[in-house]
């Protein structure tokens, strides 16, 4: 899809459920917030126009896995030897209420495993309530058992996590035997507890890595019997754990069987981005201008806030709770003024919203 400053150049399909849903339900006044929100976004600086479109609130580091391409839970536990304790349910809808002060669209409830804290229905019923669009990122566990609570949550959506399309393959990069099998009762409990609702909608989400780029085909076929709506990718970001590029064979057949699924209509990302997952696997730089300091906010369970997902893996806080304090400070508008030209990654839900937004015109033709 090619563009001339200002004009999209990539959809995200999830992008079209959110406008699809406000307009068959009748939601004027939500289409045209969406519309404000593009064009506040486009045109913030170092001060935002608008709240952020994307907040992520991630209300514990600890795992019930040990991912080789994750660090967090050993973040935990140094937190936890340091003395820190995680943010008590109270604290945590009071960031919540503060995302819903600063205009924050919808919000990711993350970890780690968020499915750890025996809170997260609530938390995600009060997101709810407060009018934002409530989403669930987990690996899997104790989801089918909750899969009914989660769904009266209100919630919009949720991903599970599927590395790969058999037990053995998933459950080495997630290195603990049965997580492959947890992960599937997961795509279908959620399936079946929305029984005839267009939501949430499911979605399996694959890091893309040198070992399961070239299988991304069947990873996908796996979770469409499971009963996700889609797939979604996320090419692995290299946070210091010495990731390999794959191999020119695995890349190409990587690279053609997302080009079909996307085609197919099952897989989540725009095709733009798509043709930027070979420079991303690569250890390359972004070509993007990225907006994620104005359209994105992260806050952690020790009230640790960030502009984006990356400097939460890399432990670079520009602030600290109460949000509503932090969003406008003056060391968060230093923070986007450093930003402003960062190029270090192409982080899914990062990249995917700065591709709806204007770029230089040097991006002209296909991305990748």
């Amino acid at each position: 899809m090619g563009t001339e400053a200002g004009v999209v150049i990539g959809w995200r399909r999830q992008y079209g459920d959110v406008l699809r849903d406000r307009v068959l339900g009748g939601d004027v006044r939500g289409v045209f917030d969406l519309g404000i929100r593009w064009l506040g976004t486009a045109l913030g600086r170092t001060r935002p126009l608008v709240g952020p479109a994307l907040g992520t609130l991630l209300v514990t580091y600890r795992c019930d896995l040990r991912c080789r391409v994750c660090r967090l839970p050993q973040r935990a536990a140094a937190r936890r030897l340091a003395g820190d304790r995680e943010l008590d349910e109270r604290a945590l809808r009071g960031v919540l209420t503060d995302m819903r002060a600063i205009g924050t669209a919808g919000v990711g409830v993350s970890g780690g495993e968020p499915m750890l804290r025996p809170d997260v229905e609530a938390l995600l019923a009060h997101g709810t309530r407060l009018g934002m669009h409530m989403h669930l990122n987990s690996d899997g566990f104790r989801v089918a058992d909750a899969a009914t609570d989660l769904v009266r949550t209100g919630m919009r959506s949720a991903n599970v996590s599927l590395d790969g399309a058999t037990a053995a393959a998933h459950d080495a990069a997630r290195r603990r035997t049965g997580a492959f099998e947890t992960a599937l009762e997961a795509l279908a409990a959620l399936r079946r507890a929305r029984g005839a609702r267009r939501t949430p909608r499911v979605t399996a989400v694959t890091v893309l890595t040198a070992a399961n780029v070239a299988h991304v085909e069947a990873v996908a076929d796996v979770a469409r019997e499971a009963g996700a709506d889609r797939l979604g990718i996320l090419p692995v970001h290299d946070f210091g754990q010495g990731e390999t590029p794959p191999d020119a064979a695995s890349l190409a057949a990587g690279m053609d069987a997302l080009h079909r699924l996307h085609a197919s209509g099952f897989l989540d990302n725009s095709l733009a981005y798509v043709d930027l997952v070979p420079r991303a696997l690569s250890g390359g730089e972004s070509p993007l201008r990225c907006y994620a300091p104005q359209a994105s906010v992260v806050v952690d369970c020790y009230g640790d806030v960030y502009p984006c997902f990356p400097l939460m893996e890399r432990g670079e806080p520009v602030g600290r709770i109460p949000l509503i304090r932090s969003w406008r400070s003056p060391a968060y508008e230093a923070a986007r003024r450093r930003l402003a030209s960062c190029r270090a990654c192409l982080w899914n839900c990062h990249a995917e919203l700065n591709l709806v937004l204007p770029q230089p015109r040097r991006l002209s033709g296909r991305v990748g």
